[in-house]
């Protein structure tokens, strides 16, 4: 059995879905944004929470398996291209190809099960995407800290942003030579999301995939779509050039 869950990803492709998902079988992680350092996010929270010096790389990924690991020893982590720049940022990692099997070489695994995660219609991720920044809401819980506002030209950079972010993740993943073991796009895995974790069962090489996918807490993610009219408005904007 495998021991390391990578969920490789950009903003707004329903990984936070996905995440849920996983974390529902109790058996394939938690794979939360465990690495992003931008100020007050899950990497600087953790290390509050959990007492640990910031940059001791070792320290934290010890914590990350103590505390993250469901019963089995699977650590799940969601990440973006930019996490790793982060990592570098901080002499956690090397600089130059091959970040992701850096970081899985610290976890004494060089062979992680890998997914990546991508959204075909890059529209309605840049959408997603530009309204997360400006209301602060990034999940269907809490509320917005500010209203949104229609910008075309912040649209336009967000949707090059994001094309951009996941053109470094294949450059990166062919950098560490790892072929995904799972290549899931958020407008089917939304029909097909019992048999996604499934797949992944399979790939982590769980004793008994169809058991735990059937035993897993569907009450245990209520997440929900966050698009609503304001973003159909927004995309007959952009479409239409107004």
């Amino acid at each position: 059995m495998k021991q390391l869950l990578f969920v490789c990803t950009t903003p707004r492709t329903g990984s936070s879905m996905l995440r849920g998902d996983i974390r529902s079988t109790h058996a394939m992680g938690d794979p939360r944004e465990w690495f992003n350092m931008s100020r007050g996010r899950r990497y600087y929270q953790s290390i509050q929470e959990w007492g640990i010096k910031g940059g001791d790389l070792d320290a934290y990924i010890a914590a990350l398996k103590e505390r993250t690991a469901t019963a089995n020893g699977v650590v799940g982590i969601k990440i973006f291209e930019l996490h790793l720049a982060q990592l570098v940022n901080k002499g956690m990692i090397p600089k130059g190809p091959g970040r992701l099997r850096a970081l899985a070489e610290r976890f004494g695994t060089p062979e992680p099960v890998i997914i990546t995660l991508t959204r075909n219609n890059k529209l309605r991720q840049a959408i997603s995407f530009t309204r997360a920044k400006q209301t602060g809401k990034w999940g269907t819980q809490g509320e917005a800290k500010k209203q949104d506002k229609y910008d075309r030209k912040t649209i336009e950079a967000d949707l090059l942003e994001l094309i951009e972010r996941e053109n470094r993740w294949d450059r990166e993943l062919e950098d560490c030579g790892y072929v995904p073991d799972l290549d899931l796009i958020y407008e089917t895995l939304m029909h097909t999301r019992e048999d996604a974790l499934l797949r992944i069962a399979h790939a982590l090489e769980l004793p008994d995939p169809e058991g735990t996918v059937a035993a897993r807490d569907i009450e245990d993610n209520r997440l929900e779509r966050q698009a609503d009219q304001r973003t159909e408005a927004w995309i007959d904007k952009f479409i239409r050039w107004k």
